[in-house]
């Protein structure tokens, strides 16, 4: 028997605000704050969203998708958008690897040099060809693995490229890319 589970309404909040068409990574993305978010955590929320009266969730189609994306793999997939089983019956948008490696770290270069080695299909390339990661994605995984804050992480992107560890694309454009410096 599980205990119970209490919801975050800034997070319920935000799934129904965001509305229908909001699919099964963005929900598990906004509940993931800590490594992988426990099935009953999932399911409380499931539940909650699925009785308001202003939110159209559907429980069942939402544990469909959940369960045909879910792996055992404790590293990176490239097929699909895959969810990831953790220890302790936790579900994560990352490996279980990357939650071993890269929790708690700060450093945006660790991140960069640990995708390059055991997940270099997360990266893009640069126009020059140099292997790249999204900002955002880079953001949310030093958030979620990392357990840092989105300012925190971002800042820490900024400071890394200050020091000039990393090289990070125009924060215009659409998809800033983020890379390690030549050394």
């Amino acid at each position: 028997m599980t205990g119970m589970v209490d919801t975050d309404e800034q997070a319920v909040t935000e799934i129904v605000d965001e509305g229908s068409a909001l699919g099964t990574q963005r929900i598990i993305d906004i509940l993931e704050r800590y490594p992988g978010v426990p099935r009953a955590a999932i399911a409380t929320y499931a539940r909650e969203l699925n009785e308001r009266k202003d939110s159209s969730f559907d429980t069942e189609a939402f544990w469909e998708v959940v369960d045909d994306r879910l792996t055992d793999s404790d590293s990176w997939v490239d097929d699909g958008d895959p969810l990831y089983e953790l220890e302790g019956d936790r579900i994560s948008q990352y490996p279980a690897t990357w939650h071993d490696r890269l929790g708690g770290e700060r450093d945006p270069a660790a991140y960069l040099r640990f995708f390059e080695a055991a997940a270099p299909s997360v990266l893009g390339n640069t126009p020059g060809g140099r292997q790249r990661a999204d900002e955002d994605q880079l953001i949310d995984v030093m958030a979620v693995v990392g357990g840092l804050g989105r300012d925190a992480a971002k800042a820490a992107i900024e400071s890394a490229r200050d020091e000039g560890r990393i090289v990070e694309d125009a924060d215009q454009h659409p998809k800033a890319g983020v890379y390690l410096a030549e050394s």
